[in-house]
């Protein structure tokens, strides 16, 4: 930055003399409703200007104070195997950097499973319209950026398992193509293509996908599984929410289920951007959860931004959407909806007739 000359200060200082002493003659001469139109006009620019800024502090710490009265998440012991189910790469850091952090440094094991590598995201691929080669050559990047992370934690590579199933497109292999194979519209593949997945050449169904799913659940035995809730508003996270409770179900491991909500409806978290002094509160889309607050040493605080700016090609475009993951606690559910009696009974699909609950 260029200093100013001394002409160039005198001038400012005169400058400025001259406007504070117009203002003062100004205010001076007005009549005191005339002030306080002034002061009203005033306030209503700074309020246009901030007021979007100044309503997301006050709902991050309106909400915070909720947070402190939350149950504390019980934290990992020394023979913890998190398995944390990912629907896309960089979803495991947002929800968990810091449980994953605590339960290796601890001597526990941490396996991350991402069920796609991200393979729809145009944007982040460069181009409006990119080719479906770019698309492949994004979900590679993403992968790599994905170890980036987990090493970011101290976690090793040998952590991740990418299953590479197609991104946008889990919730019809949960409906439309459980059995009849899925065509990627963003790669346009129809079977597992990427090097480093864990089984190659599976096709785009959910048969597959499930039984992928069972297979690593029986072979690593986790003591502890974080999928996404089905209150999510992405449909993939919902995807695999139900892909993972019933592969869990499957192994009887429906009690070691924990659950986290990233896409929370209403700009959740607010406020956007790096807040690592506030708390983290509970989505609008989770509301009637049993949620469970984890605090974050300042130092897990540190390597959880750290490993969410390894993933670069997502903070290119979602900078502030990601970084605004980084608080004082993360959170967890150990139920995937509320239970019935935390909802009205026209939210459960009940009804109220003469004093009785039908269905």
């Amino acid at each position: 930055m260029r200093r100013l000359a001394p002409w160039q200060w005198l001038l400012l200082l005169l400058l400025l003399y001259l406007g504070v002493g117009e203002v003062l003659r100004l205010w001076l001469g007005l009549l005191w409703t005339e002030r306080l139109l002034v002061l009203l006009a005033a306030l209503g620019v700074w309020a246009f200007v901030n007021g979007r800024f100044v309503f997301a502090t006050y709902h991050a710490l309106l909400a915070g104070a909720r947070v402190r009265r939350l149950p504390l998440f019980p934290g990992p012991g020394g023979g913890e195997h998190l398995l944390v189910l990912a629907p896309h790469p960089d979803d495991e850091v947002l929800a968990a950097a810091g449980l994953m952090r605590r339960t290796w440094a601890r001597g526990g094991r941490v396996s991350v499973v991402y069920l796609t590598s991200g393979d729809a995201f145009d944007l982040a691929a460069g181009s409006p319209l990119p080719s479906r080669e770019a698309l492949r050559r994004l979900a590679l990047r993403r992968m790599v950026e994905a170890w980036r992370g987990l090493e970011a934690l101290g976690l090793p590579r040998e952590s991740a398992y990418f299953l590479g199933f197609p991104d946008q497109g889990l919730f019809q292999l949960f409906t439309t193509h459980y059995y009849l194979a899925y065509e990627s519209p963003y790669t346009g593949l129809k079977a597992v293509a990427y090097p480093g997945c864990y089984r190659a050449g599976l096709p785009y169904t959910g048969k597959a996908l499930e039984a992928t799913l069972v297979e690593l659940l029986e072979r690593l035995k986790p003591t502890r599984i974080l999928l996404p809730s089905p209150l999510d508003a992405h449909r993939d996270h919902q995807a695999a929410a139900y892909f993972g409770m019933r592969a869990a179900a499957a192994l009887g491991l429906e009690g070691r289920l924990e659950y986290y909500v990233i896409h929370g409806g209403y700009q959740y978290p607010l406020p956007k951007g790096l807040h690592p002094r506030l708390p983290l509160y509970p989505p609008p889309r989770g509301r009637g959860l049993p949620w469970r607050r984890f605090p974050l040493e300042e130092e897990e605080v540190r390597l959880k931004e750290k490993a969410i700016r390894a993933h670069r090609s997502q903070m290119r475009l979602l900078g502030r959407f990601l970084l605004a993951f980084v608080r004082q606690n993360e959170l967890f559910s150990p139920l995937p909806v509320p239970a019935r009696e935390a909802l009205a009974p026209e939210e459960e699909g009940w009804a109220v007739l003469e004093g009785r609950e039908v269905f």
